[in-house]
């Protein structure tokens, strides 16, 4: 039995070509850089050598490779390994990578035209007599066992040795080829004699000395077919074992065996390749030394700032979130300002100071969060004027990478400036990373043409969103404890239904006892296993598919849905609502979303949902302030508009442009029947086939969201195109971009990269195609929202507007407006939304009219179409 801890200091012998291969597919799923090339190979390499690295200590290390073109083999076999599919294309692109961090750990690196790396560890082993690990799993090796050498699975972390060799096979190792030679490898394309199996071949092996021995008393071999086989197959038997016996006098490049000594690892190159492939697990693991941020304090006053900052282009911005006492005058805040990137000044932060400051060029790290620090203790209004003077490097990054799992400030100084920085660091250094990012991330916006995108609508955006989250929504909370009520007691009651139903007291909450219900007690059909494949699973769509089996089911799906509601909203809003001024505050992300959408949390208020009993009853909750309304202002089927731009379908544009309701539209095209037939069913499948397509539902998507035939749901996409063909050829064209550039566009130039669109895994790369589908018709709602945000809180503060904006839910603004002002926000913000970019002037101008829904009420929930 092999035990690891006695190896060290083994030779280690690698066959880099199994290994990358076991390494391809040892890792599930797809993996790849934000901006799509495939890193899967050269991640699991990576992780395998530095676990053996570690865990072996060896001096000598060598990775040895297979030579592009063919070796001896096949020039004495044409047929060898010819059946053998070729290399995929994404693992293709990943072996000059691993060439390089192979080499950057200090791995000597072997290969020999005309020879495999077999032939090249075979001669290794018998010249350098020490004793050898060879790192494959591969059988051709298992001739090289021996009282020095061993064979070790790195995936497996399986050893074979001397003595399991002769467990597994009874005969000596340096015999395995005369065995091959007799059974054939399938793998390598070589056929062995017909009716030798491995049984056979081992007890032919145990018998006869040698194959000549086995050929020369043939008349010995029983039975009478076995030996005919073996009479008629003879020169193939020969064949095979010169092709399966490795060789041993390969010219090697050097007889020293240091030569094959690990050298020095090249930690700039290793740091580079891991940052460029976005490999943060072993950019910890390595701890890199990093740039250090060398500066000079100066401690300044407010009558000597304007000298130190007069020579600066840019200003990086720091506070101390403590508060200080300054001359036992009240509470200040302490401020560090970096003019240079070796500069940083500190000084309190008072009224004037902050005045001053913002006629200055600045540049924070999330300007959002910035303001609300502020706020506790200054008026921060003067900063909505000088939003033009503000850079803010979270979204500069953003932009330029909307796929990043991470926008954190140690983030960013890593992966652009090279320098680590942590929580704990001092606000200096921090003011000037921001600084530095600032310079650097400034120029790459502009390159991607998008300066005038980032300055216009991202940067105020961030101050739209403060003085939202600012604000609150007011919560009506009486009446949310009176629902949270009724929804625990009609909980109970499908408690004690299931119960019933199922015989026995049970948690429906848990997946595990609601399995033990449905699959084991009642015997449903099992649909899938959960993710991690232990059990079976009993999510919401295996309830979908078990609907109408058993009246259990319906009564979990509602258990679930009334669960989810309370927990996610009721319970949340009894909490977090502030009892001083009974609203609730959001956090919205700008960053939050890889196509350009905000999105919200602590509570999550994107979620609740639009159709439903429940969902109203919970919007009756947001309520306006005495003597306000709450508008509702929403985007008329703004994804669809946006098709019918990008695409310039000529009858998709005149429908819009006529006014015409689109599903009804639709479901004439489809069903072939006049306006005045179409029933509330055909226009309800219309609905699901023009946001079906938007999305780049698949006939098999659309089958299920419809509850009808594939063949039905081809049909009708196949109508829909024949209506509507200049849409089909947009869908066509934008997957053909996404597969050449590995990334789409939306209406302002944002890029979202889609690296699944490359993998080779089917049903990523179909979600690829669904993103490439998809990202620039949602993406592009994003930015007509976000402009539209921007450009109605402008408008309302030049006006000297008491509304407000509120909530941003999906294509809805929900505003709050005093009674005095309903008339002119109405006609404004309707304005206002319908044409953001004309407002903000952006060169940005859609085929098609936009419309805007305008409800208004006392509640949410009593918002009515006017």
């Amino acid at each position: 039995m092999v035990k690891k801890e006695e190896l060290k200091d083994w030779a280690i012998l690698i066959d880099g070509s199994s290994f990358i291969y076991r390494a391809y597919f040892a890792i599930q799923g797809y993996l790849s850089t934000s901006r799509g090339f495939p890193t899967k190979a050269i991640f699991g390499v990576t992780q395998m050598l530095i676990k053996i690295l570690k865990e072996f200590e060896p001096q000598t290390i060598v990775w040895f490779a297979d030579e592009k073109g063919p070796t001896f083999r096949h020039l004495a076999f044409a047929e060898y390994k010819a059946q053998r599919p070729g290399m995929p294309d994404d693992l293709k692109v990943q072996i000059s990578y691993i060439k390089k961090i192979v080499s950057s750990l200090g791995i000597p690196f072997l290969s020999k035209e005309g020879f495999e790396a077999d032939d090249l560890i075979s001669t290794f082993v018998h010249k350098f007599p020490i004793k050898s690990i060879i790192v494959a799993p591969d059988k051709d090796l298992y001739a090289l066992v021996s009282e020095r050498t061993i064979l070790y699975d790195p995936v497996r972390e399986v050893f074979i040795d001397k003595e399991e060799f002769l467990k597994k096979f009874g005969f000596p190792p340096e015999r395995f080829p005369e065995f091959r030679a007799l059974v054939g490898d399938p793998s390598d394309n070589i056929k062995g004699v017909p009716g030798v199996g491995e049984k056979t071949a081992k007890e032919l092996i145990l018998r006869f000395k040698s194959l000549e021995e086995l050929f020369e008393n043939l008349h010995k071999v029983t039975p009478l077919k076995l030996r005919e086989a073996l009479a008629k197959n003879k020169e193939r038997v020969f064949e095979n074992l010169s092709l399966m016996r490795l060789r041993t006098d390969v010219e090697l490049p050097s007889h020293d065996l240091s030569f094959y000594q690990r050298r020095e690892p090249d930690l700039l190159t290793l740091k580079s390749l891991f940052k460029e492939l976005e490999f943060k697990k072993f950019l910890k693991e390595f701890n890199f030394p990093s740039e250090e941020i060398e500066y000079s304090l100066l401690k300044v006053d407010e009558g000597s700032l304007d000298k130190h900052l007069e020579k600066s282009d840019l200003i990086g911005f720091s506070l101390k979130k403590e508060e200080i006492k300054l001359f036992n005058l009240g509470l200040n805040r302490e401020v560090f300002l970096a003019p240079s990137d070796k500069e940083c000044l500190s000084l309190p932060l008072n009224e004037q100071t902050l005045s001053r400051l913002t006629q200055k060029r600045f540049c924070f790290f999330d300007l959002k969060e910035n303001l609300h620090e502020l706020k506790k203790t200054f008026k921060v209004e003067p900063f909505f004027e000088a939003l033009s003077n503000f850079d803010d490097v979270k979204l500069m990054a953003y932009l330029l990478d909307p796929g990043k799992k991470s926008y954190e400030l140690s983030e960013l100084a890593f992966h652009y400036l090279d320098v680590n920085l942590k929580e704990t660091d001092e606000p200096c250094k921090k003011a000037i990373v921001v600084r530095r990012l600032g310079s650097a991330l400034k120029d790459e916006v502009s390159k991607e043409g998008l300066k005038e995108w980032y300055q216009s609508v991202e940067v105020p955006l961030s101050y739209v969103l403060f003085e939202m989250e600012d604000a609150g929504v007011k919560i009506d909370l009486s009446y949310v404890k009176e629902l949270s009520q009724e929804f625990s007691e009609r909980l109970k009651a499908i408690e004690e239904k299931l119960y019933e139903l199922a015989g026995f007291r049970f948690n429906p909450r848990s997946p595990q006892e609601v399995a033990k219900v449905l699959f084991d007690k009642l015997k449903l059909p099992k649909v899938k296993n959960t993710p991690k494949g232990e059990q079976p699973s009993t999510d919401v769509e295996v309830l979908e598919e078990l609907r109408g089996q058993h009246p259990i089911v319906e009564y979990l799906l509602q258990y679930r849905n009334l669960y989810k509601l309370k927990s996610t909203y009721l319970d949340v809003f009894l909490k977090q609502t502030s009892l001083k001024d009974h609203r609730l505050r959001t956090t919205y992300h700008q960053t939050g979303t890889a196509t350009g959408r905000l999105s919200s949390q602590n509570p999550n208020l994107q979620n609740i949902p639009v159709k439903g009993e429940e969902g109203l009853k919970i919007r009756r909750a947001f309520i306006a302030e005495e003597g306000y309304y709450l508008f509702s202002l929403d985007y008329s089927q703004i994804e669809l508009r946006i098709l019918a731009h990008f695409s310039q379908d000529e009858n998709l544009i005149s429908s819009f442009l006529r006014g015409e309701d689109i599903h009804t539209k639709t479901a004439c095209e489809v069903f072939g029947v006049k306006p005045e037939d179409v029933s509330p069913e055909m226009r309800r499948v219309a609905k699901v086939i023009n946001f079906g397509i938007a999305y780049g539902m698949s006939p098999y998507g659309l089958a299920k969201e419809l509850n009808i035939d594939r063949h039905s749901a081809e049909l009708y996409i196949k109508r829909y195109f024949e209506r509507y063909p200049q849409v089909k050829s947009y869908i066509e064209e934008i997957i053909k971009f996404a597969q050449e550039t590995g990334y789409v566009k939306t209406i302002s130039g944002r890029k979202r990269y889609i690296p699944e669109i490359f993998s080779p895994n089917k049903n990523l790369r179909d979600l690829g195609f669904r993103m490439a589908i998809n990202t620039p018709i949602q993406g592009s709602a994003a930015d007509l929202m976000k402009s539209a945000m921007v450009a109605l809180a402008q408008e309302m503060k030049q006006r000297g507007l008491k509304s407000k904006i509120l909530l941003q839910v999906h294509d809805e603004l929900i505003l709050e407006v005093p009674e005095e002002e309903l008339e002119v926000v109405r006609s404004l913000a309707i304005e206002v939304m319908e044409e953001p970019f004309s407002r903000l002037s952006l060169p940005i101008r859609l085929s098609v009219p936009i419309k805007v829904n305008f409800a208004y009420g006392r509640s949410w929930a009593d918002c009515k179409e006017q």
